[in-house]
């Protein structure tokens, strides 16, 4: 999917996130042979939103090439435009519909590779509302959801995923309830949610 110029900065990236996380955020991770390795079909990666290190410590820990919907203001400046591209993020615009955004991640969905999407939109540690374009998505690209829990625990960085799975159908309602039990499976993982 990409050049070579890209992989190598992707890789390195990758591993120095996850071995920093590692040795001095007490990472730990839960769930890592739950995710899909078949490369021939999409996956959305969803997850509650908590800090600007949740993208790259997502992709450092998945192990299959994932591309991250992130907020356009990443992408009008040097040096983070440079950066957020070569973590493989794409720009989406959170004011309007951004027909270009969804394409691409349709595009890529479609290819075969993992899309990573915070349905909340933005950093929060509360219980902001949720948007409906990861279970858009997945209704349109016809690919599974699973979900992604991020919390601090005692000092250490928690992460765990869920089960992976798939949208019933394709109508509006359907894709409210999809989005509403992405976050509840979200939450389930999450210490102190587990009734939300």
């Amino acid at each position: 999917m990409n050049d070579l110029r890209r992989l190598w900065f992707y890789y390195l990236a990758s591993y120095v996130v996850r071995n920093y996380a590692r040795l001095f955020r007490g990472l730990e991770v839960e769930g890592l042979d739950l995710i899909p390795r078949d490369e021939t079909r999409g996956l959305i990666i969803a997850g509650n939103h908590i800090s600007n290190f949740d993208p790259p410590l997502i992709g450092s820990l998945v192990p299959r090439e994932i591309h991250f919907m992130a907020k356009r203001e990443l992408f009008e400046r040097q040096p983070l435009r440079w950066v957020s591209l070569h973590l493989m993020a794409f720009p989406i615009d959170r004011a309007k519909g951004d027909t270009k955004g969804i394409k691409e991640a349709l595009r890529l969905l479609r290819g075969g590779v993992a899309v990573g999407i915070f349905p909340q939109g933005t950093r929060n540690t509360g219980d902001a509302a949720a948007h409906g374009g990861a279970a858009f998505l997945a209704q349109r690209a016809d690919v599974p959801l699973q979900p992604v829990a991020l919390w601090h625990e005692r000092g250490r960085l928690r992460v765990r995923f869920g089960e992976p799975f798939y949208p019933a159908g394709r109508s509006r309602g359907e894709m409210r309830e999809l989005t509403e039990t992405l976050m509840a499976r979200i939450n389930a993982m999450l210490p102190g949610k587990e009734t939300l």
